[in-house]
């Protein structure tokens, strides 16, 4: 029986993925505009907006159901492979590089990778399966179906942990016709330590991105876990229990429940998609003293903690190099463009996604630094979920800056203003320089920042 692409078998829409293109397209100094995709994909997008909502929507559930795999795939999948297909977006590339990041998907770390000019190695992959009968408001029913179907692809891959996600509330579109596996390392796979061994300069760092969110879960097997949501808009005791909130979401979906039919949590575990899994990092670490590298972990609780002192040290390079530091965009999720955002003077505060935790994050980071421009991107999940930042909400961070602007977003048409997935690059002015900064100043800017 053949393997499975990689390309075919891991999503394409991930952050991990996406983060990955991004970060081995800054490398090679170009922009990661259209996801990292080809113009020709930003086609269909653009045209979208001429749609009606209803019809838009079922295209995007169409269209993310088009990436998963089937189930009679799962036993074909070999994930050694897909660690080798990662790896290889850095091929062609300088043969040595002065450090590189292993670890948790984070929108503010590509940002540091470019500046170095250092790769970037994903510990959790997306593995998407087809499946027309889940029910957003049924994990239960989806836990047991993950169980009925996941021996195989865990029986062919030993060094991998599964995270069964099923997130009802933001990711009620895409999971309507198919279901979320994520997969993260245990241990380093081959393809990682040659990479190590082979692209790394004698005493290169390797930087850890270690993010302790967890989640209550409910163990399926010793590799296998079923997380009900996922972190964003609700708490996780919502999705578990309910809340008022998730109450009037439903009602709003034409749902015939009140509270998610969620299976009993029995454990805690890794965030599915933005957690570290501890014992790759021990690994990493057991490597590293015996090849000579010095280990830098960066530790941190909720995937925003980065955000800002990232956003301060770009602040601090523009100054220094005599550059206006005057203009703040806010990222969300995959929407960023770490080459643009630096050649045109631009300080990134990535967010996670568009609700109303990410937006405390970036007012609590404006009530003490006052920027006269802030240009706010919004990603486009399609559907007014709990929790969400409308539009609205975002403009008022006037109180905090002169002018606050949604440069990529249609409000008319928000949530479902998928176009804005090709023209967000278009917020970020065409720039020149691009400012360099050594890894080992980067570590230790990084380090004072964290310390206060």
């Amino acid at each position: 029986m053949s393997t499975v692409a990689p390309s075919r078998a891991v999503a394409g829409f991930d952050s991990a993925t996406a983060m990955l293109r991004a970060v081995s397209l800054a490398l090679r100094g170009k922009r990661f505009t259209v996801l990292g995709q080809s113009r020709l994909a930003a086609a269909p997008l653009r045209l979208s907006n001429l749609l009606p909502e209803a019809l838009r929507t079922q295209l995007y559930r169409i269209s993310g159901a088009a990436e998963g795999v089937t189930e009679s795939m799962l036993a074909s999948i070999d994930m050694q492979q897909v660690a080798a297909w990662m790896v290889g977006h850095y091929d062609e590339l300088p043969p040595q590089y002065p450090g590189v990041v292993i670890g948790s998907s984070n929108g503010a770390m590509t940002h540091l990778c470019a500046a170095a000019g250092i790769p970037w190695l994903p510990q959790t992959m997306l593995v998407p399966v087809r499946w027309s009968d889940n029910d957003p408001d049924r994990p239960a029913a989806a836990a047991d179906h993950g169980a009925a179907i996941a021996d195989p692809l865990l029986d062919n891959n030993p060094d991998v942990a599964l995270h069964h996600m099923h997130d009802g509330n933001q990711d009620r579109l895409m999971i309507d016709l198919m279901t979320y596996f994520r997969l993260k390392w245990l241990r380093l796979p081959r393809a990682y330590t040659e990479f190590l061994a082979t692209r790394l300069m004698p005493g290169a760092p390797i930087i850890l991105v270690d993010c302790e969110l967890s989640w209550p879960v409910t163990r399926i097997g010793e590799r296998h876990v079923f997380q009900t949501g996922a972190y964003g808009g609700l708490r996780a005791d919502e999705y578990l229990g309910g809340s008022p909130r998730v109450a009037e979401f439903l009602a709003e979906q034409g749902s015939p429940l009140r509270a998610f039919e969620s299976p009993a949590a029995d454990d805690h575990a890794p965030e599915a998609e933005w957690g570290f899994e501890p014992s790759l990092g021990a690994e990493i670490e057991q490597w590293a003293a015996t090849h000579g590298h010095p280990v830098h972990r960066i530790t941190f609780d909720d995937p925003h903690d980065l955000s800002a002192p990232i956003a301060d040290m770009h602040r601090e390079w523009l100054l220094a190099a005599e550059r206006p530091a005057d203009r703040l965009l806010v990222e969300s999720f995959v929407m960023l463009d770490p080459v643009g955002v630096n050649q045109a003077g631009m300080i990134p505060f990535w967010t996670a996604f568009p609700v109303q935790d990410a937006l405390e994050a970036v007012r609590t980071y404006l009530r003490e630094r006052r920027y006269p421009n802030v240009d706010v991107l919004m990603f486009p999940h399609g559907v007014r979920s709990a929790g969400i930042a409308e539009p609205e909400d975002w403009l008022r961070l006037r109180e905090y800056s002169g002018v606050v602007r949604l440069p990529a977003t249609d409000v008319g048409r928000y949530p479902a203003d998928f176009a804005a997935l090709a023209g967000y690059s278009s917020a970020i002015p065409s720039g020149e320089r691009q400012l360099r900064i050594g890894v080992w100043k980067i570590l230790d800017q990084l380090a004072h920042a964290r310390a206060g």
